[in-house]
Formats: structure tokens, C-alpha cells, sequence
């Protein structure tokens, strides 16, 4: 074994030029497999970063097909009613103003339950968590437990944080914890405060009037099936106190990973399959210049089986080379894998999610070296096979040029055309992912998003105490606004159009003559001031928006509805001016008709969406500045505004429209680049295999050609003629790569957006494309056919 690793060396080591473009070209594809396995590794394989993570879930409750969630009222039922669970708790997501230290700032946090962290196995790092009494009726619930980033962030680590009052919203909130780091996996949150669902009897409502994510610990050997079984039982039992709309309901529990990360398992797979395929094409061009390489050891090998050698003996040794040449290649590709692996993760965002480890694991490591074997097993073993098979009478008698010619030539045709094939896959989907992207770019968003700056104002309890309170402070806001000289309009609605939350349920809302419709329609809304449609430039069709008057508790409960819900709700010829929808509980009377938007994303649907004065929703507020500048050079401007209100007051997530639109489209750019830069790879990798296998071609016909030249071929007749062997390869892979492109799209149809799997215009620019590469990747060795000098190519017969 020892002596064929020595052999191996000096072999590798006489072709440095051969041994550089082998490994090279295994470290590209190895390197690539092990970075996007390292995140397919921490995202789906490995267990999250908590004691017992695979016991971990999450309940939903959702209507078939709906977004999945829960409320307080639910939450409630299954807490007293669970046989399979350890440990439940439920999650509400808030903002608070932070103020009194410094700058105020908005701080993110979540309201829970008193076992949430004992769901996680958190126990914190300073101090305590909560305990029962901090969430039970009449506890303390002004209570916190902050983040250990946060503790840094804004209060420099001081130990002397434990017992003292931080101002969340004007209410002194009592330190009683300080996490470790990074002990949740979400990196926006600051702190936790008790939820006190039993405290207020809003939150106890079956109606989403107090959403939750409802997370628990399974018992040891409860299983997520027997926990559905038992919660949806605890449903029917209930099923009398829901609204009509959630009598239908169903009541799931799948794990916590399933949740985070489930919805990324198909696009990480096709990445994964991608890179797998450029290692394959690597494998075939490691494999062509092999066979090349022992073209020139064809005596060698003849005589060492003259001489007794064994043909196992000589596959052995080939396959040492290969594997040794394998474990170069692997080597340099786990270098690569390491460099790459972090800006994958910046580029694809996964690097924001704390306490993943992403990157050279024990699993990645395996996985590499198993690729890596399996890789020099792949490229290595036809080319040994064959080269150990030498007409043995031939090479000794002429010592140049063996009988095998031809037949190794088969081998390297084939492999050429099954490169061809393969790169012709990952380009199609390659260029399915930018047709879905172009077409999702130019969707028409129904608003004007340019020249618009956001951002989000959270009002605290001390300067909104009541609804009156809430809508003057908004309405200050908006009046400091206009005031600054570029902005040509300024508008307040209760969450932003283009929030990438798609799928929201909203509110179910029916027509108040048609009462056996409730619970078959839902709805999206927003509070509004009365210059927001004019400011985003959503046509008003018919009807009037809303005024002054009817931002009033008092005021008559009037609402702005979108063409879309009246194209649901209303027959052909049907006015909807003047009716009543039955929405939140009363009636509501429809006064104007505006265009439909695209509320989530660029790909998201247009919705039915209501609109109501802010009166009537307070709780939420964003504004919009539409301005004939820059937007983002308001900046400064614009909080100088809002602290002209009060000067108390942060705001939060300054951005464009127009930036926070791009970034819904984020998903599906991160997967084209990727594949695009996998095709490209593939592409260049397939121009090599073809030039090379043209260029020994050339090297083996010499003779022939300076035959034909000598008789009178022209070199265009030369370069035709090499042109053509070429291109044979090329459309065979073609023909081969298109068939296999219409199966395996198949995998993410659902991720194309308004383009079929077997778009033409995508496989006819594939065809062009690969045809002209391989058309330049066959025109130099051809070119270099035309200079053959006859007499030369004779005399060395």
C-alpha cells in the first residue's frame, strides 16, 4: 500500500500542470458541497441550540390552508387541558420606548408566559427567571428579563443592573434576569416581560384579539401526533365558545426546527443538488484529463503486464492515484468550503440567527472527506479500468500508439456529453429563477413606492392614554411633517404595504345582508389618516376617502374598501356604495372604493383590504413622507419633527418604500445568484472538459490532418471538420440536458413565478448559450489543426 503511495507521488509530481488543473477543479466542487452543507447542516440536520431541542414544538391553531398562530383564549384552553406536555407557553411580540438612559430608543420584546424559558432550558445567566406569580392576576407584572446583547449594548455590561427600573413606555420595569449570550435565537429581541393573560380579559378572547405563538416541551416519549390528537380533542370540547369563522379549525404540532426552518428545505435541497452537480462535472473533467494522461502510460502498463503484473494490481495502483489526487483535491476544497462558508451565511442572512453554528462541524467535515472519497472513486475508476486493459501486442511493437484509441475516445465523448447534459440543467433553472424574478420585479405594486420615506413611531402609555390622546399625537406628527420643505405629503397607516407578510389572515368580514356568508371571506385593514391614498397614489375609484370627522370614537363607523373585495363580495352590476359589511363585531358602512395593492410582496396576490380611520385601530402606527429629495436625507429632519411632538418619542425602522419593497424579493435573488454562479461554474467547467477532449482529438488525429491538408483541405475545411466532432457532443448533451431539465424542474415549480417549468425562451437562450460556448471551446484546438505542416505530421509516422 505504502509503495503504491510513493508511485503516486512521484507520478503526481512529474505533471504539476495536470496535477494543479485536477485539483483546482475537485477543490471548486468539493469546496462548494461543503460550504452549502454546512447551512443545510445547522438549519436542518443538527439540533438546535437548546437542551433536548427535538422535544421542542410549536401548537398552532389555523384555518385548512391558513397561516398558522394562535390566541390567549386558546392558549389557555390547552394549558389546562394538555396530558403530553412538560412545559407550555405562549409568546406575544411588542415594541416599547426605552427611555431615561440616553437617546430614546424603540426596544423589541416579547410578552410570555412564566414557563416560557423553561420550555427552552434557558436559565439566565444573572438573576432569575419568571415564576408564576409574575404572570398570575394581581402579580408584579412590571418585570424584565433582559438579553445579555442588550444589557451590553445599553448599559455597558454594568454588574449593578440586577433590581434596577428601566422606563418601557413611562412604567418602570424592575431587572430581575440577565440572559446569556445569544440565548435566543432571535436577535431583535431585548427583553421579556410577563404576557398576564388572566389579567386582562381581552387577552383571554378566542378572536386574535391577543395573537400568540404557543410553544411547549413534549414529556419523554410523547410524540408531536399524540399532543395533535389530544389538543384537537380539547377543541371540540370548546368548539361552542369559538367564533362561527373558527369552528372549522384544525389544531397541529410539529417541532420547532419543522417551523424555523421547514420552509427553506426545498430551496436549500435544490442548492445542494446544484453544487452536487458541478462536483459530478468536476468528476468528469478529472476523469477526461485521466484518461489523457494515460494515454502516454499505455506502454508502461503493457509491459508491466508482460512482465506478470496482475490487472487488479494495476487497477490498484491507478486507483491510489486517483485518490490520492481525490484527497489533494478534497484538502484544497474544505480550504475553500471554510472561506466560503461565511459570507454564504452573510449573504444569505442565515449569520443573523443566534447560537447556529455554521461552519466546519464534525458532520461537515464528514461529509466533505465522504465526498471527497466517493469523488475520487467516481472519476478514478473508468479511467483505470480501461487504461489497465492495453492491447499488449500492439504497445510493444510500436510503443505509440495503442488499439484503444477509439474506445477511449468513446469514454471521453461520453463523459463530455454527460457534462453537457448536466450543465444544461443548471442553467435552465438558472434561467427559470431570473425569468420568475424579472417577472416578479415588474408586477405592478397598485401604489407609488419612489420618493418615499418610512418609518415606525410606537406611542407610550404615558403620552397616549387614550384613543383621543393616540390620534392628536399621530396627527402632530403629521402636521410637523408637512412642514419640512421637500415633502410633498405625509400619511399615517397601521402597518406598511410591501411587510412580506404574506399570508395573513387578517379578519373575516361579511356583508350585513348576507349573514349566512360569516366566516367565508377575510380581509386585511389598517387604520389610515385621510391623506394616505393620496400620498402613495392609490386611485380613488368611486366614493370619497376619509376626513377629519370621521377620525372619532363618536364618529359613524365608515371604511374605504379595495375593488378586490368588492369583486368578492358583489355581484356584476352590485353597488357597493352605501352598504354595510359586518366587520370587528359591527356594522360598517362602505363610503369609497380604492384601487387593490399588492399589501405583502411583489409576488403575493392583490388582496380585499379595508381601510378605517385610526380612531377606530390606534395601536399601530407608521408613517409615510413622500418627498421630492432623496428620501433618506430627511432623515435628520424627520426626527427633529417627531421630537417636536415630544421630544421623548424614537423612532424606529427609518427606510425607503422602495428599499423595504426590494427586500421582499431578497428570497428569490439570494437563489438566483447562487444558481447562477453554480451554472457558471458548471459552464466554464464544460468549456475546459470540451477543449481539452478537442484538443487531444486534434493531437491524435495529426497524421489524418496533415493528410487531408497535403491532398488539398483548406483550413476552413480543417476547422469545419473539427467543429463539427465538437458539436456533435454538444447537441447530443443538449438533447440529453433538455430532457432531463423538463424532470427535474419539476422539484421547484412551486417557486417559479408566472413562468413554466419548460418556458421556451429559457431553453432556447440555454441552447444558444452552451452551443456558443462550445462552439469557442472547440474553435481553438480546430484552429490549431489548420497549422499542422504535412511533411512534419508524415515523417513522424
Amino acid at each position: 500500500m505504502f509503495s503504491d503511495l510513493r508511485f503516486a507521488f512521484r507520478q503526481l509530481r512529474k505533471s504539476p500542470g495536470f496535477t494543479a488543473v485536477a485539483v483546482l477543479t475537485l477543490a471548486i466542487g468539493i469546496g462548494g458541497n461543503t460550504a452549502i452543507f454546512s447551512v443545510v447542516s445547522a438549519l436542518l440536520l443538527n439540533p438546535l441550540p437548546y437542551p433536548d431541542s427535538e422535544r421542542i414544538v410549536i401548537v398552532n391553531e389555523a384555518p385548512p390552508g391558513g397561516l398558522n398562530g394562535s390566541c390567549g383564549g386558546t392558549f389557555l384552553e390547552w394549558y389546562d387541558h394538555n396530558e403530553h406536555f412538560e412545559k407550555l407557553a405562549a409568546l406575544h411580540p411588542i415594541n416599547k420606548n426605552l427611555t431615561g438612559r440616553g437617546d430614546p430608543i424603540q426596544v423589541q420584546g416579547w410578552e410570555v408566559t412564566a414557563e416560557y424559558l423553561e420550555v427552552y432550558g434557558i436559565q439566565p445567566a444573572m438573576g432569575r427567571g419568571f415564576t408564576p406569580a409574575d404572570d398570575a392576576p394581581g402579580g408584579n407584572h412590571s418585570v424584565a428579563v433582559i438579553t445579555h446583547e442588550f444589557w451590553q449594548s445599553r448599559f455597558s455590561g454594568r454588574p449593578g443592573i440586577l433590581g434596577e427600573l428601566i422606563q418601557l413606555d413611562g412604567t418602570g420595569y424592575e431587572v430581575i434576569g440577565v440572559l446569556a449570550p445569544e440565548a435566543l435565537m432571535s436577535p431583535d429581541v431585548q427583553f421579556l416581560s410577563p404576557a398576564g393573560i388572566l389579567s386582562q380579559e381581552y387577552k383571554q378572547d378566542r378572536n386574535y384579539s391577543y395573537v400568540t405563538t404557543t410553544t411547549g416541551r413534549l414529556k419523554p416519549g410523547a410524540t408531536a401526533e399524540q399532543a395533535t390528537a389530544q389538543l384537537t380533542a380539547v377543541k371540540q370540547q370548546f368548539n361552542h365558545l369559538y367564533p362561527a369563522y373558527k369552528q372549522e379549525w384544525t389544531t397541529s404540532v410539529g417541532s420547532l426546527q419543522e417551523a424555523m426552518f421547514g420552509g427553506s428545505r426545498q430551496s436549500l435541497m435544490l442548492l445542494l443538488g446544484s453544487v452536487g452537480v458541478v462536483l459530478l462535472i468536476a468528476c468528469a473533467n478529472v476523469a477526461n484529463l485521466l484518461l489523457a494522461k494515460t494515454t502516454a502510460r499505455q506502454g508502461e502498463l503493457a509491459l508491466r503486464l508482460a512482465l506478470g503484473a496482475s490487472t487488479g494490481r494495476l487497477v490498484r495502483q491507478l486507483l491510489t492515484e486517483s485518490l490520492l489526487l481525490a484527497f489533494l483535491g478534497g484538502l484544497a476544497g474544505i480550504w475553500l468550503g471554510a472561506m466560503l462558508i461565511e459570507p454564504l451565511a452573510q449573504f444569505a442572512e442565515v449569520d443573523q440567527l443566534q447560537g447556529l453554528e455554521i461552519g466546519l462541524q464534525s458532520d461537515v467535515l464528514g461529509f466533505a472527506l465522504g465526498a471527497t472519497l466517493l469523488t475520487g472513486l467516481v472519476f478514478g475508476i473508468f479511467p483505470a479500468l480501461r487504461a489497465s486493459q492495453p492491447n499488449v501486442n500492439e504497445q510493444l511493437k510500436d510503443g505509440v500508439r495503442g488499439a484503444t484509441v477509439g474506445k477511449r475516445k468513446g469514454l471521453q465523448s461520453a463523459l463530455i456529453i454527460s457534462e453537457t447534459a448536466l450543465t444544461v440543467v443548471l442553467l435552465v433553472a438558472a434561467g427559470l429563477f431570473l425569468r420568475s424574478l424579472i417577472n416578479v420585479a415588474g408586477e405592478e405594486t397598485g401604489f407609488i413606492r419612489e420618493g418615499t420615506l418610512t418609518f415606525q413611531v410606537t406611542q407610550s402609555g404615558d403620552t397616549a392614554q387614550t384613543i383621543e390622546k393616540r390620534t392628536q399625537f399621530s396627527d402632530g406628527i403629521l402636521h410637523e411633517l408637512r412642514q419640512i420643505p421637500s415633502v410633498t405629503g405625509a400619511a399615517m397607516i397601521s402597518s406598511l404595504p410591501m411587510n412580506n407578510q404574506g399570508g395573513s389572515l387578517g379578519d373575516t368580514i361579511h356583508r350585513v345582508d348576507r349573514p349566512e356568508t360569516a366566516g367565508n371571506f377575510g380581509a386585511g385593514f389598517d387604520g389610515i389618516s385621510p391623506d394616505y391614498f393620496n400620498t402613495l397614489g392609490i386611485p380613488l375609484l368611486r366614493g370619497r376617502t376619509l376626513t377629519a370627522n370621521d377620525n372619532r370614537e363618536d364618529a359613524p363607523k365608515v371604511m374605504i374598501v379595495s375593488q378586490e373585495l368588492v369583486n368578492q363580495m358583489y355581484d356584476e352590476g352590485e353597488d357597493a356604495l352605501g352598504s354595510q359589511l359586518f366587520f370587528k363585531g359591527e356594522p360598517w358602512e362602505i363610503v369609497g372604493i380604492v384601487g387593490s395593492i399588492r399589501r405583502f410582496s411583489f409576488d403575493s396576490p392583490m388582496i380585499s383590504q379595508v381601510y378605517f380611520a385610526q380612531a377606530h385601530f390606534p395601536w399601530y402606527t407608521h408613517y409615510i413622507v413622500r418627498t421630492s429629495l432623496p428620501p433618506l436625507s430627511l432623515a435628520s429632519q424627520v426626527r427633529a419633527a417627531v421630537q417636536t411632538v415630544n421630544p421623548d418619542q424614537p423612532i424606529a425602522h427609518l427606510n425607503t418604500l422602495e428599499a423595504i419593497a426590494k427586500d421582499t424579493m431578497s428570497g428569490r435573488t439570494v437563489m438566483l445568484t447562487l444558481l447562477a454562479m453554480f451554472a457558471g461554474v458548471a459552464l466554464l467547467l464544460a468549456c475546459i472538459g470540451i477543449y481539452g477532449v478537442m484538443a487531444y482529438t486534434v493531437n491524435q488525429r495529426t497524421r489524418e490532418m496533415g493528410i487531408r491538408v497535403a491532398l488539398g483541405a483548406t483550413a476552413r475545411d480543417v476547422i469545419h471538420l473539427v467543429l463539427n466532432d465538437g458539436l456533435k457532443l454538444i447537441f447530443i448533451g443538449l438533447f440529453i440536458g433538455a430532457i432531463g431539465a423538463g424532470f427535474a424542474t419539476q422539484i421547484f415549480t412551486s417557486q417559479l413565478y408566472n413562468v413554466g417549468r419548460l418556458d421556451p425562451t429559457v431553453f432556447i437562450g440555454v441552447s444558444l448559450t452552451l452551443v456558443a460556448a462550445g462552439s469557442l471551446a472547440c474553435f481553438v484546438p480546430a484552429k490549431r489543426a489548420t497549422h499542422v505542416d504535412p511533411a512534419v505530421a508524415l515523417r513522424a509516422e
